[in-house]
């Protein structure tokens, strides 16, 4: 087995560190919200994902951070603003966010694939 500093030169870690910002913006760009979504993309990345697999490795770390609706439940803890405490809005609010991130074309895919590119190709035509 290689060592650990053959494994992660370091300037290769200089390298990431110093990318990690403008890796952040981009995804951030592209849709993706959620803290730790770099770290699940350079994970993909270092495991030997493609960018587009990387992108969608980001894209399910979102959706786990964000959750289910199903699983949102009154607590009796603290109290909000009217609005924010009721359930059923914050299961659609929660839906919302869902469905808007499922939504999100991947950057990376490939012209051919319409599904994951979204109606990019439709505007462009247009």
């Amino acid at each position: 087995m290689a060592s650990i500093t053959e494994l992660h030169p370091e300037a290769k870690v200089r390298e990431e560190r110093h990318n990690r910002a403008v890796l952040l913006a981009n995804l951030q760009t592209t849709g993706l919200r959620m803290p730790g979504i770099e770290v699940a993309y350079r994970a993909a990345t270092f495991a030997g994902a493609s960018d587009e697999m990387a992108w969608e490795a980001a894209r399910r770390h979102e959706l786990a951070m964000i959750g289910f609706p199903d699983e949102i439940s009154t607590t009796g803890g603290l109290s909000y603003p009217r609005g924010l405490a009721d359930e059923e809005s914050s299961r659609k609010r929660r839906q919302s966010l869902i469905d808007t991130c499922r939504a999100l074309p991947n950057p990376f895919a490939q012209q051919a694939d319409a599904i994951q590119r979204g109606n990019s190709d439709l505007e462009e035509a247009a």
